[in-house]
């Protein structure tokens, strides 16, 4: 566990990760914030009473490489959930016309109906679940989802990573965390799951083989300085049934985002322009514009040609298997709407979880 907080600060925050507290604030403070620079708001929603929540601030909340990490990437509040103050608090409304999203400030307060009293905004947080303590995660889209009881630095880190990498946005929990062990906790896989290996192949050599061996092509775009790529090359592409799709279906490339190679491609050679890391080579700009977020996969046709379709973000192992079986089935000819065969799927993926 240790390995993967400490790769994680080291890159973000640096030294700096050593005495690190986190730096909690109002949670009026958190929503202007959010309007202002997106990021997710965390929540520990807490009382005065509740022993488990001085625990969690002694000894998971106090731990400065973590501590660092939510600096990093979230807007931290400390939220008494009894508390008698008056707060403001942006409530959104999307148009179902037009699909614009409007926010309006509305006030909460406490009703102070006996001992005890939760604060109305606590109430619809947790949705009238009062359990403490609760985290609740807040993103720049408006999504609430609260995560009840004590949190040690180990289950906590795994939630952090979900929501921080947005993960929570396009896979399930289940298996982000078959993902996440297999990577960072490979002892958790009792039942060999994830011992598979893909056939990762050089690009242009790909590209070369692919005229006297058609395949569609497999490209998936990585940084080293991204947590959802570890766990996407360590956990997703090692899933057993996955790996050896990909190996019968597709070639399979996996590409730094700043590699300093020359790639070819359709007849065009892209490069890195500084020749340097950490700046990205053409072909992601290209293949990314104007969303770059990493990790991300691209589907090419047979030929090469063009790019057919681009994931971006971390996807889990079931869902990369069905964006391929989509393309490789050419079910794209046969009239079948992509985003609605995604958006079925992934339904009930989310619908199966909850059962659980």
């Amino acid at each position: 566990m240790k390995k993967v907080l400490f790769f994680i600060i080291a890159v973000i925050c640096g030294a700096q990760a050593l005495t690190a507290q986190v730096k909690w604030m109002g949670i009026e403070e958190a929503m202007r914030k959010q309007d202002s620079m997106p990021k997710t708001v965390m929540i520990d929603m807490y009382t005065d009473w509740c022993g488990w929540c001085k625990k969690m601030d002694a000894e998971t909340f106090s731990n400065p490489e973590l501590a660092a990490y939510i600096n990093a990437n979230f807007y931290p509040v400390k939220f008494d959930a009894e508390t008698t103050d008056t707060i403001m608090f942006p409530i959104k409304h999307t148009d179902e016309k037009t699909g614009k999203v409007t926010s309006e400030l509305k006030p909460f307060i406490n009703l102070q109906t006996g001992n005890r009293s939760p604060h109305l905004l606590a109430q619809m947080l947790l949705s009238g679940r009062m359990s403490y303590p609760t985290i609740v995660f807040i993103d720049f889209e408006g999504n609430i989802a609260p995560v009840p009881g004590y949190q040690t630095v180990e289950n906590l880190e795994p939630l952090l990573i979900y929501f921080a990498e947005r993960i929570n946005k396009y896979s399930p929990w289940n298996e982000y965390m078959d993902c996440f062990n297999a990577t960072f906790r490979p002892e958790n896989d009792t039942a060999g799951q994830f011992e598979g290996s893909v056939d990762w192949m050089d690009f242009n050599a790909a590209v070369k083989k692919m005229k006297t061996e058609p395949k569609k092509l497999l490209l998936y775009i990585y940084s080293n300085w991204n947590t959802s790529s570890k766990i996407m090359l360590g956990g997703a592409f090692k899933e057993k049934a996955l790996a050896e799709y990909i190996n019968k279906n597709f070639y399979a490339v996996q590409i730094p985002y700043d590699i300093t190679d020359s790639l070819v491609i359709a007849g065009k050679t892209f490069v890195n322009e500084t020749n340097q890391a950490q700046h990205p080579h053409q072909i992601v700009l290209s293949l990314l514009h104007p969303d770059y977020r990493i990790p991300a996969f691209v589907i090419f046709d047979e030929n090469a040609t063009h790019p057919m379709f681009v994931q971006r973000g971390f996807s889990s192992y079931s869902t990369i298997e069905r964006l391929l079986t989509y393309f490789n089935d050419e079910l794209y000819m046969k009239g079948v709407d992509l985003q609605k065969y995604y958006d079925e799927y992934i339904s009930k993926l989310r619908e199966k979880e909850e059962k659980q």
